[in-house]
């Protein structure tokens, strides 16, 4: 290794701050090190000082719709807060890039692009973004608040494998739908995976920190990085990554076997007196295996491990999903954790605006996604298409999104097929299961075939033909208040009630009508779980409660104005009356007379329910005159 590399990564000459107790007499040596103002360096950002008693800069400040409750923790980019929205007792964490960092442009366009790594990676094992600003000339995004413990903390010796393979897998399936749409993470370790409470007091991880996620392909107005300079923490980082070189989705999988090895032995596979000697130990030393590290231990586990652990990222895994399955063949007691071919099938996707079928070549891609080839022009991103898969073990029809392009460029850079990603939408566990065991070539049992007048057919699918004569709250059968989850548990069960019809011997008319059913169920699913697309849909029906909804989920005020301009641009004659409606209030609650200004609020939020301003002054009236009912009648 060249160490005169490392000099790209840390400048002596600039001034640096650290959070060690002794003095360092070289500064790559410390692995604390923060680069001063004006240094542009960018690979020993790891973390600041030590917090001080009282340092609270940003306690009782508002961000946004946001106001600051306490300080979570500080990191190398940014302090992590916790706040609530202002109206809704809503909790988020705002990521605020530190003061010092904010002048350095390079470093303010990392945080908005790790933004926007986040807004790209819509997964459960991933954090969710809900904005991103500026504030006073300091970028800043919210994001879910969560309430659990990262790896480092949970894992501080070795654990059973099991539970270790468990881990590893959701971190796979976090990478493996980053790598789909062509991010690269860069910097896996324990303090970036965070453990939350999921079903069955089992673990749910969630990836954090893309501060130093790479496009694989840079999107306009992104900066790449520069070529030369090293980033990550020494002890995850793969050899290519230490050397300065050129990273891709297998840098991350070379990161999973260092974290795999972690957790399954209690240390690192390569430590050394320096970053530098880590380096170095990446780059030339063979990892001691994990069984000889660990007694008793399974070999096969080590096997996969030291597989992903590869020198040359063309000698491990793949892909995140082979890893995976990996890990989980080894767990189980196989002894050979080769690469096995991927399982290929065709898949059909109805077109009705061309009135025609098409045909693709697909394959799996984590647990619930599809690549489809095809050199054809592909469906627009994040489209539903209607699907009908032809497994080795029978037909499965169900619905997807289109969540990646890969043109025949990017497919040769990659070494793949030109096509496109797609992910299964809205499915039930009992679909998940048929969808296994369909492509492992199991056929699903069929029952007998079922007179055409059975009572239980016959009864859900007169209640689907009326619910999809209704609203989109009438076809997942919840009310027009309901909350996030309801909608998710209801249009869940929706699925699992039509979903074994298609099991059945239907008449075509009631088999298309079911696979109908299916699609509109998924569609309401899709707008009524997203509360951006639900506060337009919301703001079409008047609904205020449901607007209410979607700010107590985490709707930002910039995207209710965003939502409000495009309800003006279609209904332009209303914002006059909102206005006329509004004065009355104000005229009215002047005077002392609360039921008349409760009803102009009202009249205001029909011409502009996204009148945010009403929307308070509706909602705090109507309490207060909740709370004066009450007060009477405990007299």
């Amino acid at each position: 290794m060249n160490i005169a590399r490392m000099d790209v990564a840390v400048d002596s000459n600039a001034p640096h701050i650290c959070s060690c107790p002794t003095p360092h007499p070289k500064w790559d040596e410390c692995p604390t090190v923060v680069p001063g103002v004006g240094s542009g360096q960018e690979a020993s950002l790891r973390t600041l000082p030590p917090r001080r008693a009282g340092d609270s800069e940003f306690v009782g400040q508002r961000f946004g719709s946001f106001q600051v409750l306490r300080e979570l923790g500080r990191g190398g980019m940014g302090t992590v807060l916790l706040a609530e929205h202002v109206l809704i007792p809503k909790r988020v964490a705002v990521k605020v890039l530190h003061p010092h960092l904010a002048r350095t442009p390079e470093l303010a366009a990392r945080l908005l692009a790790e933004a926007r790594a986040m807004s790209l990676v819509q997964h459960e094992n991933v954090a969710t973004l809900y904005d991103l600003d500026t504030r006073d000339g300091l970028p800043y995004f919210v994001m879910e608040y969560l309430e659990g413990q990262s790896l480092a903390d949970f894992a501080r010796g070795p654990i059973e494998p099991a539970l270790a393979v468990e881990l590893l897998g959701q971190v796979c399936d976090a990478l493996g739908a980053a790598h789909a749409r062509g991010i690269v993470h860069r910097d896996l370790k324990p303090a970036n995976v965070f453990l939350v409470s999921g079903p069955q007091g089992r673990h749910r991880v969630k990836l954090l920190d893309f501060g130093i996620a790479k496009r694989l392909v840079p999107q306009a107005g992104e900066t790449p990085t520069r070529s030369g300079v090293i980033m990550g923490t020494p002890e995850f980082m793969a050899p290519e990554q230490c050397s300065g070189g050129d990273v891709d989705a297998r840098t991350d999988l070379y990161a999973v076997g260092v974290l795999g090895h972690l957790l399954l032995t209690g240390e690192v596979p390569f430590s050394g007196a320096s970053a530098a000697a880590v380096l170095v130990a990446h780059l030339q030393q063979a990892p001691r295996p994990a069984h000889e590290v660990r007694p008793g231990l399974a070999p096969a586990l080590s096997a996969v491990l030291l597989r992903a652990l590869a020198k040359r990222p063309e000698e491990r895994f793949s892909s995140a999903a082979e890893l995976r399955a990996a890990l989980e063949d080894a767990l189980s007691g196989s002894r050979a954790p080769a690469r096995a071919p991927a399982i290929t099938f065709t898949a059909s996707i109805s077109l009705p605006e061309r009135s025609e079928s098409r045909e693709y070549v697909g394959e799996q891609m984590g647990p619930m996604g599809l690549f489809l080839r095809s050199t054809q022009p592909p469906p627009p991103l994040l489209s539903e298409v209607p699907l009908r898969l032809r497994l080795p073990g029978g037909e499965l029809a169900c619905t997807g999104q289109v969540v990646r392009h890969v043109t025949a460029e990017q497919a040769r850079d990659w070494n793949m097929a030109p096509g496109f990603g797609v992910e299964l939408r809205g499915t039930s566990a009992s679909f998940q299961r048929t969808f296994t065991r369909m492509l492992a070539g199991v056929s699903e049992f069929r029952p007998e075939p079922l007179p055409p007048e059975d009572p239980q057919v016959t009864r859900v699918l007169s209640e689907f033909r009326q619910r999809l004569a209704g609203d989109r709250y009438a076809v997942l059968g919840v009310p027009r208040d309901a909350d996030g989850d309801t909608i998710r548990a209801h249009a869940r069960e929706a699925r699992e009630r039509l979903e074994p019809l298609l099991a059945l011997p239907l008449p075509p008319l009631h088999r298309s009508f079911v696979q109908r059913a299916l699609a509109k169920v998924t569609e309401c699913l899709g707008v009524l779980g997203h509360p951006e697309r639900r506060v337009e849909y919301d703001a079409e029906l008047r609904n205020v409660r449901g607007v209410m909804r979607c700010l107590a989920a985490g709707l930002t005020v910039t995207a209710l104005e965003a939502s409000r301009r495009r309800y003006f641009q279609r209904h332009p004659q209303t914002e006059g009356h909102s206005v006329l409606h509004m004065a009355s209030a104000e005229a009215f609650m002047s005077a002392g007379r609360i039921p008349e200004a409760l009803t102009c609020y009202e009249a205001a939020l029909r011409a502009d329910p996204l009148h945010l301003e009403a929307l308070k002054r509706w909602h705090a009236l109507r309490s207060r005159m909740r709370g004066d009912a009450m007060e009477a009648s405990s007299r």
